[in-house]
């Protein structure tokens, strides 16, 4: 595991798999009871992983699992079987497992643990396929010691630099890292310094390889809906129940990922587009560009992107979201993490908002106000200082007016702020 997150931080840089290949192995392996659709990904992976397992828990193929991180209010998001998530009691019990697993004078890290708690639960529950994010990067993320049946890269960008290597090609060749011979592989739209290290990967381990935009694509239809061009399979008239063109693009690949695994368990193209026509409409993935529940919160949108390409992302889509672009005021409750590029977040994003209240995040690595204030002041943006969330979400309300718009961003650990305080546990 490279750079684990616990449940209120970052923990040191342990890299190697030995400790969770231990811990699988003293346990009798519960990683060997299902097989992995694999998500890594700067961008995107997330959505996808969520899309895909949405599909795929609508086919006639036993319980389909689900492990994704951060959470945003509640460990317990991270894992999930069929719609339901584990109990806190549940996971509990597994971590209390885990640490007696960890290798004498080298312990579990956090999300090692969780990692294999999420395993020992699905092998329990008889759990066949499991849609499993990559924490961070992919060659020495404890998700790698699972067993995979198609790998996913969603996309390739500049985040964790400094665990990861400062240049796309380094940071790529960290995410395909979870690349295992004959696994097929599935890839959003890569960048070429990104794609050639990844191509040149698969290649060498033999991994048949789809590519959005290459070999299978989506397109919009004059009644909002989308079309996508699968090798064997045409799908057409999909709705998408989430807002923007990178959310039809993590569609389309959670669609090419899905049907891949899909098909090699004997599934068929009617079957298979009838659950992707049900599911798509109805897929939520909470704190990704996606207004708040409206009880109390009409006006107020959230969204967790954290780096300068999910900032370009949102600020495409914000011209075409009502009710963005009627000229009603756009007001944004922005923290970041310090690690993170706040200046590069601003560039594109910032000219869209008429204002930003920043507040320090309750995390260890959480920017100060006054360095989120200087980026401000370096992109031209007005800005104003809170001491908390409570305090900084009145300050965007007043500001933002009545009518006005609260756009809650930065930071998962932001969005995650949102939930908690605004309408309580993630569903």
């Amino acid at each position: 595991m490279i750079g684990g997150t616990g449940p209120s931080g970052p923990e040191r840089i342990r890299p190697g798999l030995s400790r969770i290949v231990s811990a699988f192995s003293r346990s009798g392996h519960p990683e060997r009871a299902f097989r992995t659709l694999h998500v890594a990904g700067t961008n995107g992976k997330g959505s996808t992983a969520s899309f895909a397992y949405d599909v795929l828990r609508r086919l006639p193929l036993g319980p389909v699992g689900l492990y994704t991180s951060p959470h945003l209010v509640a460990p317990e998001e991270r894992i999930r079987i069929d719609g339901k998530m584990i109990s806190p009691r549940a996971l509990r019990d597994g971590f209390r497992v885990a640490e007696r697993l960890s290798p004498a004078g080298d312990p579990l890290t956090w999300f090692e643990k969780m990692t294999w708690s999420a395993s020992d639960w699905f092998r329990r529950k008889g759990v066949r396929i499991v849609v499993m994010e990559v924490g961070i990067g992919g060659r020495w993320d404890a998700t790698s010691a699972c067993r995979p049946a198609v790998s996913v890269i969603t996309t390739v960008g500049y985040d964790h630099r400094e665990w990861l290597g400062k240049t796309l090609g380094s940071i790529a060749a960290e995410k395909a890292g979870i690349l295992r011979r004959g696994v097929p592989l599935v890839t959003g739209r890569l960048r070429p310094a990104a794609r050639a290290v990844v191509l040149r990967r698969a290649r060498r381990l033999g991994c048949g390889t789809l590519e959005l935009g290459r070999t299978f694509d989506w397109r919009e239809r004059r009644d909002g809906t989308i079309a996508v061009a699968l090798p064997g399979l045409d799908l057409d008239r999909l709705r998408v129940g989430r807002i923007g063109a990178f959310q039809r693009d993590n569609a389309a690949v959670a669609l090419a990922a899905s049907w891949l695994l899909a098909s090699g368990d004997g599934i068929g193209p009617a079957a298979f587009a009838a659950a992707a026509t049900k599911a798509l409409p109805a897929s939520r993935w909470p704190g990704r560009c996606c207004p708040l529940p409206r009880r109390k919160n009409a006006g107020a949108w959230v969204d967790g992107g954290h780096n300068p390409e999910a900032a370009s992302a949102l600020a495409r889509e914000i011209s075409g979201i009502p009710p963005w672009g009627e000229g009603r005021r756009l007001v944004a409750l922005w923290s970041m993490l310090s690690d993170k590029d706040a200046s590069g977040y601003l560039r594109n994003l910032g000219r869209h908002l008429d204002g930003i209240v920043t507040y320090p995040l309750s995390h260890p690595r959480g920017a100060g106000r006054g360095a989120l204030a200087e980026a401000c002041a370096g992109q031209g943006i007005a800005c104003r200082l809170a001491g908390d969330f409570p305090e900084g979400w009145r300050i965007a309300r007043r500001w933002a007016g009545k009518g006005g718009v609260v756009l809650v961003c930065g930071s998962l650990a932001a969005a995650g702020d949102a939930y908690r305080h605004r309408v309580g546990f993630v569903a």
